[in-house]
């Protein structure tokens, strides 16, 4: 994933997760995914993995190509 690709995927998972009132910490914990490795890719600091983004897409009630296809348009 391109660098500029991941940050926007970062901000849109962020705008959905406020969107549904869902935490960092309750994301990890639905996800299975620690939650400092949720707050490193939430921050652009580790981009998100093809595993995350099921994860993440489950919790959100999303599809990983929705995902993608509005962190592209951001």
């Amino acid at each position: 994933m391109s660098e500029q690709l991941s940050r926007a995927v970062a901000a849109e998972i962020r705008r959905l997760l406020e969107e549904r009132g869902i935490s960092g910490r309750e994301l990890a914990r639905r996800t299975g995914i620690p939650s400092r490795t949720i707050a490193h890719k939430l921050a652009d600091r580790t981009p998100f993995d093809v595993d995350d983004l099921q994860a993440i897409a489950g919790v959100l009630e999303v599809d990983v190509t929705d995902l993608l296809s509005w962190a592209q348009r951001a």
